[in-house]
């Protein structure tokens, strides 16, 4: 997976769980217009098929894999992002 810093992260998992709420039509519908706009129809198609090869849902649920873990909000310094003298 790529790295991406931990609010992209955070957005891209926010996003992934609305898009999921909207159910299969609205996901096939954001691939395609994903595939259209990268040009990656064939590169989607082959990354569906291996997670559909290699993910069962069954064992998925049962290790707790179907859910973004909890956020736990921290608490950001005062004085944080300040430069020192």
């Amino acid at each position: 997976m790529p790295n991406i810093s931990p609010l992209e992260r955070m957005r891209l998992d926010r996003g992934a769980e609305h898009l999921h709420c909207l159910g299969a039509r609205a996901t096939a519908e954001f691939l395609l217009e994903l595939s259209a706009t990268i040009g990656g129809q064939p590169a989607i198609l082959r990354l569906l098929a291996e997670y559909q090869n290699k993910l069962n849902p069954t064992l998925l649920h049962a290790a707790g894999g179907r859910r973004f873990p909890t956020l736990r909000p921290r608490a950001v310094p005062p004085d944080f992002g300040r430069a020192s003298a």
